[in-house]
């Protein structure tokens, strides 16, 4: 109903000088996170949702909203171009959602499979990184096989930066047997000119954290074209600014009650922390969807694998604010993860874009179908449970988060 997800406006203009007070003009003062949620719906000046697919044809090949690409123009929705599939097929859509065609990418190895954990892809085609094969596939927008590239320094994405520098990176953990072992890093700039590394994002990682401790999300910023990312579950939460040309440390988030606790940890066998803690403890697991406008940065963040809050902080004063997001189960969890988040669309239109699965919006859109109407971008008559995932598209209020 609407009443249960739509604030009075009256309401909402009188919460919003308490959520977004400023806690301190000191940098590296603790954000305050409030106990009080906002509607998604009220954070939002524009929120359009997008079906995939076709439920008759489509429903047992669809797996992951992070394989599927909108055709037009070879725009890719993931981060930045880069995604993680899971099991190589590879499925387009228009921009009106309608399937259009896919192909499996194991099918341009002759003997075993690819065995990749990100892609990256342009109008030029889809690069798809094997650390198994040590080869960079670079397939066509029809999974033909176009090139082969070397992997440098067993880097599991890649993405051009420049005709000469290329950002690689690291999903999931850095593999051994490399010169710099002793460094614990997600990403590097090489140059093929010089054929060296000449930048690294290094990461000041926790001993039981450094064989396993990465999941990359290389956001591309509207506002300036750089890439942002904070290593997840890195206690210092740091907030690197990578360009072409250098690789720097913008910022360090710092929350009030809700900052990791090493002495308060608990590890099972092997080093390994107890996920449970995480919630328990109700801290901070994720830094993601990174943007910078001018002085100010802006984020989202993943709190005991139960809430989202957006952050806002002024990088020079040290001035910050935050609100906690209501999504009303319209994603699964009623929360999100970084993987979820897919993609900013154009400077002008400065949409966020997350999905859903159809298992989870179904009941959502039951319950809210005469209200949900203003914001289908196409047909959900006939939508079910067996269905595709569902594209969210979410224009914060500028007051919220100036995407």
């Amino acid at each position: 109903m609407i009443k249960q997800f739509i604030g009075r406006v009256s309401i909402l203009l009188w919460l919003i000088p308490f959520f977004w007070s400023c806690t301190s003009r000191k940098s590296g003062i603790e954000i305050v996170l409030p106990d009080e949620a906002i509607s998604i719906f009220d954070l939002c000046e524009d929120i359009q949702i997008l079906r995939l697919g076709d439920t008759l044809q489509e429903e047992i090949i669809f797996s992951k909203v992070q394989n599927a690409y909108f055709l037009d123009s070879f725009i890719v929705f993931g981060q930045n171009g880069i995604s993680y599939p899971d099991h190589g097929e590879y499925i387009y859509f228009d921009y009106e959602g309608n399937f259009l065609h896919r192909f499996n990418s194991n099918e341009v190895v002759k003997d075993g499979f690819i065995f990749a954990t990100g892609f990256y892809a342009d109008e030029k085609g889809i690069y798809i990184p094997d650390n198994v094969h040590n080869t960079i596939f670079h397939l066509d927008h029809y999974g033909h096989l176009i090139d082969f590239l070397d992997i440098v320094n067993k880097a599991n994405l890649y993405l051009p930066m420049t005709q000469d520098t290329i950002l690689y990176s690291y999903n999931l953990h850095k593999p051994p047997g490399l010169l710099d072992d002793h460094e614990y890093y997600d990403f590097f700039l090489y140059s093929h000119t010089s054929g060296k590394i000449f930048e690294k994002g290094v990461s000041e990682v926790p001993e039981y954290y450094r064989i396993s401790y990465s999941d990359i999300q290389l956001i591309k910023s509207p506002n300036n074209g750089y890439l942002y990312h904070c290593s997840v579950r890195d206690h210092n939460y740091t907030i690197f600014e990578m360009t072409p040309q250098e690789i720097r440390e913008i910022d360090r988030l710092s929350f009030k009650n809700a900052n990791i606790q090493e002495d308060k940890l608990v590890f099972l066998s092997g080093k390994m922390v107890d996920g449970q803690y995480y919630h328990n403890a109700n801290v901070v697991t994720d830094v993601f969807a990174i943007q910078r406008v001018e002085d100010e940065i802006f984020c989202m963040i993943d709190r005991g694998f139960s809430t989202n809050y957006l952050i806002r902080k002024n990088l020079i004063t040290g001035a910050s604010a935050a609100v906690q997001i209501d999504w009303h189960n319209m994603v699964a969890r009623n929360y999100l993860l970084r993987e979820k988040i897919l993609s900013y669309t154009a400077k002008d239109e400065k949409y966020l874009v997350t999905f859903s699965p159809a298992t989870t919006f179904k009941s959502f859109y039951d319950q809210n179908r005469e209200t949900l109407q203003p914001y289908l971008k196409n047909d959900f008559t006939d939508f079910s449970y067996s269905d595709n995932d569902v594209l969210i598209f979410l224009k914060f209020k500028k007051e919220y988060y100036d995407m």
